[in-house]
This record gives structure tokens, sequence and C-alpha cells, in this order.
């Protein structure tokens, strides 16, 4: 399915104060959570909207059909944008996404440039508007296959201001946030090997601003 299509299907959204905790599922995670936390860290502040574009439900439905229609071809599958999160008064947003990327190339070639960074385990990448996280998603079924030829590919979009952080304290803050929200969306999709179990650690690998 492609980006478009998901993204016009019909969003729930709240607002003011602590809006995301009354956000049902993937894109409502509680203040008092590590992923709700990290969140209001990213947007500076805790009176936000927070939008779902899909439901989980319909999330992990069709993001399995696109592994199946995939089937370990030799690009990326289309994201699929389940959250978006805007900080009240703002024109900036964060936008989540996923998608399937092959898992026979090298972490840094999927990074695609950037600052590479090891995050707990996970290759993560970040650029000035921008960051990635690749992680293995075992499912099983009839999905067993094309799942071990793919990796699980976060992307966030995020415009939001960053106030006087180097890069590094900016890109550790929101790759921590992709990690965590990385790991709720791998339970919904129900992966077997339960990856990103650990906490977010960030370790700079390549290109990375003191």
């Amino acid at each position: 399915m492609t980006a478009t299509a998901l993204v016009a299907l019909t969003a729930t959204a709240c607002s003011s104060g602590d809006s995301g905790s009354r956000v049902e599922g993937l894109c409502g995670p509680a203040a008092d959570s590590a992923a709700g936390k990290s969140l209001r860290e990213v947007l500076g502040t805790d009176d936000f909207t927070a939008e779902a574009l899909v439901s989980d439900d319909r999330f992990a439905e069709r993001f399995k059909q696109d592994l199946e229609e995939w089937g370990g071809g030799p690009n990326s599958t289309s994201p699929s944008f389940l959250c978006r999160f805007v900080p009240e008064g703002s024109k900036n947003h964060v936008l989540l996404g996923f998608a399937w990327s092959p898992a026979d190339q090298p972490g840094k070639e999927r990074a695609r440039g950037g600052t590479v960074y090891d995050v707990s385990g996970a290759t993560g990448t970040a650029v000035p508007l921008a960051t990635e996280l690749f992680a293995p998603c075992e499912l099983g079924g009839e999905l067993s296959g094309p799942s071990r030829k793919a990796v699980l590919r976060a992307d966030a979009t995020l415009t939001v201001d960053r106030g006087r952080d180097t890069d590094r304290q900016r890109e550790t803050r929101e790759l921590a946030f992709l990690y965590l929200m990385t790991r709720e969306a791998a339970k919904v999709l129900g992966c077997e090997n339960h990856p990103l179990a650990d906490d977010p650690v960030v370790k700079p690998l390549t290109g990375s601003t003191p």
C-alpha cells in the first residue's frame, strides 16, 4: 500500500496539554512511559497535538501485506505513515512512518548517509531533518521467509525547534525516541524475535559532531 493511501485514511487527534496520552494506540504513549517522556523531550513541550493517521490494527494489517507483496525485492517498500505530533501553536511537526528494507544490505549502506549510530545494537542514522532506525522483525507463518529477508525501517521527519543543542545531543534524543516508538510498533506487528528490548543507548559511529 502506498504512503499516500495510508495518509488518506481517517485520522484521529487530540490536542492541548497532555494530549498524547489521550490518543489511543501507538500514537498516544502515556506521559510517564519511556516513549511518552522521550516524545516530550523531542517536542520540547507537554502541549501538543497527537494524530493517529491509521489505527494500530490497520497499520499492522497493511504493513504485513506490504511485506507479502514485496517478497524480498531489492528496494525498500513505500513508508506507511502512522503518527504526527505537532507542538501547540506551531507549524512544525514530528511525522513517524515505517517501511521494510532489504536485510542483505550493509547497515551503513541502508542508512544512506548522514551520521551513523549504534542504538543498542540497531543501526540508526540522522540528517538535519530526519532520523532512521533499522531493526530485524521476524514474523511467523507465511511471512516467516519474507520477514527474514527484510528489516523494519522506522523513519521520523522532525521539523521541531532544536534550541541550541549540538547535533549530537539532538540526534541522540531523536534516535532514542525513534527506538522506543519502534519497539512499541514491533509489539503491535508481533515480531517474534522481540527486537529493541533493551533501553536505548545511542553511540555515534561516523560523521558525528562533538
